[in-house]
């Protein structure tokens, strides 16, 4: 590899003209990737719901209602004029309101009050308006609907509420939030490199790497078209923040040939190929780790890990190839800004670690088993809803419109026309209901008997199509609760009950059922791939069965630790938060157990199992704290800055686990290498311990100042 490293430098201009143009292009490209924030197409093909709405979307078109309307304080001739404003609207598919329900030459005294009362509160003045808007709203036509009832002579209230009007708003927050979480991202990464480097340039230098790497990632989305908005706002700053330990060892090792090499073009090429096969072990399982995102039948997982192990990719080629070539060509200015290192030793801590790791050992093992069963009873929530901030516009306008109507859910059923009876008695049964608001469907608007024909066409057309009958369900329930999840159950077993398999049932709390099935097993799928893949490269890596299992051992308690917190705590856990943590923390993590583990097996060979492990402490806590504070920090920044709480989550879990883990690697598996000494030795492929006992401190003496293999200051 010297050889090739040796030509890239020799050529570095055009290394970096390679780069320009490709980061070019995909800075280009990114606006070009679509962002999707619905989760329910990220069902598997396999689910009902899934498979339902298809078949719904392609003889019936989009026409369920996915939005409401609340304007108070308005004349009924207003509310009729609003309602054809709306009908004329090109974003407004088809509008359901009270004069589509009664007849409003009539007194409304004089009809049937309980249809009345679920479009017109008298209270308030307040119409109730049932919207169908397309899958791709955004929220300036939101706002431009509020723009048009907020015009009426006399309006008061305008509330928007609905899943439409929920995409929409996270749509429009995925800009600024991803704006705050870059901006929070680069000052903490410039901050903490600040203080374990040397040159005041050393931070610029890996920014604009990492930068690099994340527009080629971001760009080359491109190829997939779609992309989810919790991919779109988190890989970014976890690539920058789980990358950045491959540009510290880049660094260091080349503070480490500068000790010995006054060229700084040979001790570049020397830092290079030193740094590569540590780089390309950490990236190698980190990607793994995150790849196995993609075992999930929940395609969020597939969607998240690609994107993820991509950014792991981009990075490794910026990191090895590009970074030494800007470095290199930065060598006078960097020099000119070099400064004394902020922290001179961790020998302090390295005793520190020593003597509480029986403490911590303790701690870990008896909470190991709690930690790991709590963990499996934490409770999500899955609906869109959630994901929102209690204090968004489409959240208090959904309250709003609770408070006067009640909370509503519209459910669409299909089963085979020309069965009448059939159709009839499920009807009846669905209308007995308790959480039944309304009913509508061919037999409500037409004797079945009687030839279509006969009907309206308008609401015919809406409820008989090519062989299929649909029947409109409005319940007065939330999109999730137990009780919706039990009406799920409920519904589908009438159905089967007078049409066996030959039907289909579309809704918001159809699908969260469908996904909280689905994803129950994904968190053990990701559990295991996350551990197998990862466990794989380990073996190879350190060509041994024991470390492989030691790191894996220690890295799994501090995540069982970390996922039973909120079980503990009461808190309620967005289910993709709480899924994407074992592959993220575990493929963070255990690039700092890889960099620990390498040194420690390097002084094992030279000296006594406990100085080599304090040791090992001492020079590696400058390179893990480096990583693992950005990662903490970031996240942590993602946490208070951005709006959705979903992503809060993410951002918290991260951070945390990352400090749990660094706790378990500083502590328990220095301990661990200790006690399981013998087994590492007798399992492990010429590992060449050395033989004395730790009461010999010749050989500890005279290393005890032996440099980090990825550990000293860079210089």
């Amino acid at each position: 590899m010297e050889k090739f490293f040796r030509g890239v430098l020799r050529h570095r201009k055009l290394v970096i003209t390679v780069f320009v143009v490709l980061t070019v292009i995909c800075a280009a490209c990114i606006p070009q990737v679509a962002i999707d924030a619905n989760m329910s197409d990220y069902l598997p093909e396999s689910a009902k719901s899934s498979q339902d709405l298809d078949a719904m979307k392609e003889i019936y078109g989009n026409d369920i209602a996915n939005a409401r309307v609340y304007v108070t304080g308005i004349s009924q001739a207003d509310a009729q004029s609003f309602a054809e404003t709306l009908n004329n609207e090109d974003s407004v598919i088809s509008v359901t309101w009270l004069g589509d329900e009664v007849d409003l030459s009539e007194p409304l005294e004089v009809q049937d009050q309980d249809t009345i009362d679920e479009w017109y509160n008298a209270d308030a003045d307040g119409y109730l308006y049932s919207v169908v808007l397309p899958d791709d709203t955004d929220q300036a036509e939101i706002d431009h609907i509020r723009s048009e009832a907020q015009a009426i002579e006399g309006a008061e209230t305008v509330a928007i509420d609905g899943s439409a009007a929920s995409t929409a708003y996270n749509m429009s927050t995925i800009s600024s939030d991803m704006t705050r979480i870059m901006a929070i991202a680069v000052v903490v990464v410039f901050l903490v490199v600040l203080l374990n480097t040397t040159s005041y340039l050393h931070p610029v230098v890996m920014l604009l790497t990492i930068g690099v790497a994340i527009v080629l990632n971001m760009g080359t989305n491109i190829f997939r078209g779609t992309i989810s908005n919790i991919t779109q706002l988190v890989s970014s700053v976890l690539q920058l923040a789980v990358s950045m330990d491959y540009s510290i060892v880049l660094l260091t090792n080349f503070g480490r040939a500068r000790e010995h090499q006054d060229d700084q073009f040979e001790a570049m090429v020397e830092a290079m190929t030193k740094s590569f096969s540590v780089i390309l072990s950490s990236a190698a399982v980190t990607f793994f780790g995150f790849l196995s995102l993609s075992a999930m039948q929940f395609q969020i997982g597939a969607d998240m890990g690609i994107a993820l192990a991509k950014g792991i990719v981009c990075s490794f080629f910026s990191i090895t190839l590009l970074m030494p070539c800007i470095l290199y060509g930065m060598r006078n200015a960097v020099e000119k800004t070099t400064h004394a290192p902020f922290f001179k030793s961790f020998k302090g801590m390295a005793r520190f670690c020593t003597k509480g790791a029986g403490i911590a050992f303790a701690i870990a093992a008896v909470l190991a088993v709690p930690c790991l069963m709590a963990s499996s009873n934490v409770s999500f929530t899955y609906s869109q809803s959630a994901s929102l901030a209690s204090d968004a516009p489409v959240k208090t306008d959904g309250q709003i419109i609770d408070d006067a109507f009640g909370e509503s859910q519209v459910w669409a059923i299909m089963v085979p026309e020309g069965q009448w009876a059939n159709e009839k008695a499920l009807v009846d049964e669905l209308d007995e209901l308790p959480t039944t608001k309304s009913v509508l469907s061919y037999d409500t608007i037409a004797t079945s008997a009687l030839p279509y024909k006969l009907g309206d066409e308008s609401d015919v057309s809406q409820l008989l199509n090519n062989g299929w009958s649909r029947i409109v369900l409005t319940s007065n329930i939330n999109d999730e609760s137990e009780e919706s999840y039990q009406l799920v159950d409920t519904v589908r077993g009438l159905c089967s009950k007078y049409y066996g398999d030959d039907y289909k049932l579309v809704g918001n709390t159809v699908s969260y059922y469908d996904i909280r099935s689905v994803t129950t097993s994904d968190n053990t799928t990701v559990k295991l791939a996350s551990i197998l893949a990862i466990g794989i490269v380990l073996l190879i890596m350190f060509k041994s069965i024991s470390i492989p299992i030691i790191l894996i051992m220690a890295i799994e308690v501090s995540i069982w630790i970390n996922e039973a917190v909120p079980y503990f705590t009461g808190e309620t856990i967005n289910f993709v938060a709480f899924l994407v943590i074992d592959a993220v923390q575990l493929g963070a993590a255990v690039d700092y157990a890889i960099i620990y583990t390498e040194e420690y097996l390097k002084l094992r060979r030279k000296m006594p199992k406990k100085k080599a492990s304090v040791l090992a402490i001492e020079h590696t806590a400058q390179p893990i704290m480096t990583s693992s504070s950005i990662l903490i920090l970031a996240c942590l920044g993602i946490y208070f800055s951005v709006s959705s709480p979903m992503i809060q989550q993410v951002g918290m879990l991260i951070a945390r686990g990352a400090l749990i883990s660094v706790i378990e690697i500083f502590f328990v598996l220095p301990l661990l290498f200790r006690i399981l000494d013998g087994f590492v030795r007798h399992t492990s492929y010429k590992i060449g311990f050395y033989q004395g006992s730790d009461n010999d401190e010749g050989a500890a003496k005279s290393l005890a100042d032996t440099p980090a293999t990825n550990g000293a200051n860079a210089q």
